[in-house]
């Protein structure tokens, strides 16, 4: 009974010794990682088609092991910036995961590609964004033989765009037809603007809010006011209106002219110019 105990015990040693030289026999590194394509700091909130970074991973290690990469991401799959989060999804080239602690993903002739995608539609605010995804080695026995941290930075920059829509956009000459004293005035355009930052319009009147006779500049105008989504304002002065971004990355701006109480007017083509101008807000 002695000796058969002892055979045993020296049978599981080395069983335990045999598969534990089994797991040691796989080594590899992640020799380096190449850029293959990046537009993500060209995405815009209203494009037709996601974004993305696409990386190779290379690797370099024993041939008789299989491998696989682990990927995890510190901030669960978002770039995070000063004032938002974007979230944004991991894969290769045959497929997209769902946003999860960790993805694996196989490696065939020491190599795998990676992307990291942000979906068309996502709210994406100009600034600077940042996370770090984990790529972890590991053998077909599942124990780990190599590890990196890959920084993901993300720069979107200030887009700004300024357009007229609605009745009679395609012409910046709008003709009121008959001047009538206090009629209010809203067959105008509106005004579309499309911005990723919080913006400062400019809003000013060549003539300081009147309309001037053609000929008679001097001695015949007519007071008006203009109303932007429904607020008078007066242009006596180049007045500055602020915008601040939400989760609307466009938004309409309707359009409006009142004319002030007149008399004794002069006959004729009475008219004003007037600018708008949009800038991201300065800090």
């Amino acid at each position: 009974m002695y000796i058969k105990r002892f055979l045993f015990s020296a049978l599981l040693i080395n069983a335990l010794f045999y598969t534990s030289a089994c797991f040691g026999q796989c080594s590899a590194k992640i020799q380096r990682i190449e850029h293959l394509f990046d537009n993500l700091q060209d995405y815009r909130t209203l494009q037709n088609q996601d974004a993305e970074k696409q990386i190779k991973v290379i690797i370099e290690g024993d041939t008789s092991c299989s491998y696989y990469l682990q990927v995890s991401s510190e901030n669960n799959q978002q770039l995070r910036g000063q004032y938002q989060h974007i979230p944004y999804f991991i894969g290769n080239s045959s497929s997209i995961f769902n946003n999860s602690s960790v993805n694996n993903l196989a490696i065939s002739d020491n190599t795998t590609d990676l992307r990291f995608v942000v979906a068309k539609g996502s709210i994406a605010r100009a600034g600077q964004y940042q996370d770090t995804v984990k790529l972890v080695l590991k053998s077909q026995f599942h124990e780990v033989v190599d590890e990196l941290d890959y920084d993901l930075d993300v720069s979107i920059p200030t887009h700004v765009a300024l357009s007229f829509l609605g009745y009679n956009s395609a012409n910046t000459s709008i003709d009121l037809g008959e001047l009538i004293p206090q009629k209010e005035y809203s067959l105008l355009p509106s005004l579309q603007v499309v911005a990723n930052t919080d913006i400062t319009m400019t809003i000013w009147s060549e003539h300081n809010g009147k309309l001037i006779h053609e000929l008679y500049q001097s001695s015949y105008a007519i007071n008006y006011s203009l109303a932007l989504t429904g607020d008078y304002v007066e242009l006596n002065h180049a007045m500055k209106r602020r915008f601040l971004f939400t989760k609307q990355t466009d938004f309409l701006i309707p359009l409006k002219i009142k004319l002030t109480a007149f008399s004794n007017q002069a006959a004729g083509q009475y008219q004003d110019t007037i600018r708008f101008q949009v800038s991201p807000q300065a800090y």
